[in-house]
């Protein structure tokens, strides 16, 4: 009787096992990109605003009795038309590699920098991958697209594109012609250009994140664009002035050089002053006689007042650096015109220069400016240098 039993169970146990490898068998089958060294043979830019669907894959679920379902799973964005097939392309964008045996993708690089996949975007001819904004490009790259699954690597030729420059910022905002100005931004790489408005510069030196520039003659007030391999970016702040007030001395008729007049509450000035000038030779210090006096310049001796609507004024900019006894986080209360009901605040930091810029809106917008006031709010007898005085 035992004997018989321990028959019975062999032959369970034995039909239990045919059935698993047989499982097996037809699972393994339906594993998409198992065997076959991968292959690539296109990669199509990739429409990011194409809503309609396409099959990734089909999955088979094969239960304890051998029985199969088949389902599809995943969805993804089409690609372009055929003609969208590239051999180039820019950090960022979406990317369809074609090829064949692709379905066990492990990794994708552009030129040895790993690139993001989804997974669920994956079918034995295709992948969709997003190519790095940090994978590197220029003439000294390899350019090469891999492909790594399970069974091989696969190379293609493709070019990394040089993303657009960005200017991040440019210091001083103004000075002479022939002064240096250095541009501070990302992927200025092999900079083939740089203009101030329509007049090109003198590029004095390059790296990815600086420039600097001799400024080209005969600019008063300009944007400043950038041109490398990558495309052309324009500043969005503006160089230079459309009106001075200020620089490396007052504009005649303002603060008593040729007209007007300067200050109260016994501040004292020096518009001479060449210890610490931001930008230039000079520039105006300024000692505060207690709480509220103020740097006071004003327009005048007979000549035309300064119409900001003629000339196209839009903003007042100026430099301001905290001296002896200030602290970074005192504030300068800045009025035009006497109009006190629109002043603007703003702080200063201790050993720096900060570049300020003020939309006219802030200040009601004058239709005549004849008047800019500094005052500071701080009770001790602290020195503020300002250094050019304008309107953009």
């Amino acid at each position: 009787m035992k004997l018989k039993q321990l028959k019975n169970i062999y032959w369970v146990v034995s039909a239990l096992i045919a059935l698993g490898l047989a499982s097996c068998k037809k699972m393994e089958s339906n594993v998409v990109g198992t065997d076959g060294i991968p292959t690539i043979t296109s990669v199509h830019t990739i429409s990011k605003t194409d809503t309609s669907k396409k099959t990734l894959r089909t999955v088979t679920t094969i239960d304890s009795n051998g029985n199969s379902t088949t389902t599809v799973v995943g969805s993804a964005i089409n690609a372009l038309p055929f003609d969208s097939v590239t051999m180039s392309g820019k950090g960022g964008n979406l990317y369809q590699i074609v090829g064949s045996n692709l379905g066990s993708v492990t990794q994708v690089t552009f030129n040895g920098v790993v690139a993001y996949f989804n997974p669920a975007y994956i079918t034995n001819s295709s992948v969709i991958v997003t190519l790095p904004t940090t994978a590197p490009f220029g003439p000294t790259q390899t350019g090469v697209l891999a492909v790594t699954t399970l069974h091989g690597t696969a190379n293609y030729k493709f070019t990394v594109v040089q993303p657009p420059p960005t200017i991040v910022s440019f210091s001083p905002v103004a000075t002479a012609a022939g002064d240096t100005v250095t541009i501070t931004g990302l992927v200025l790489d092999n900079t083939t250009s740089v203009k101030f408005g329509t007049v090109p510069a003198t590029i004095v030196s390059n790296t990815s994140t600086q420039l600097k520039v001799l400024v080209p003659a005969g600019i008063v007030e300009a944007l400043i664009s950038v041109t490398t391999a990558g495309g052309t970016t324009v500043s969005t702040g503006t160089f230079g002035f459309k009106y001075l007030i200020y620089f490396n001395g007052l504009t005649t008729g303002w603060g008593g050089n040729g007209g007007g007049y300067t200050g109260y509450s016994g501040t004292t000035f020096n518009f001479t002053n060449t210890a610490n000038p931001g930008v230039g030779t000079t520039s105006i210090m300024a000692t505060y006689g207690g709480q509220y006096s103020a740097i006071q310049i004003g327009y005048g001796g007979g000549l035309p007042t300064i119409s900001s609507s003629a000339l196209g004024l839009t903003a007042l900019k100026f430099s301001v650096y905290g001296g002896a006894n200030s602290k970074t986080g005192d504030q300068l209360q800045i009025v035009l015109d006497g109009n006190y009901n629109n002043a603007v605040i703003i702080t200063i930091t201790a050993g720096a220069y900060t570049d300020i810029t003020i939309p006219l809106s802030k200040f009601g917008n004058p239709a005549t400016i004849t008047e800019f006031v500094a005052q500071t709010f701080q009770s001790s007898n602290e020195v503020v240098y300002i250094d050019y005085i304008g309107f953009i």
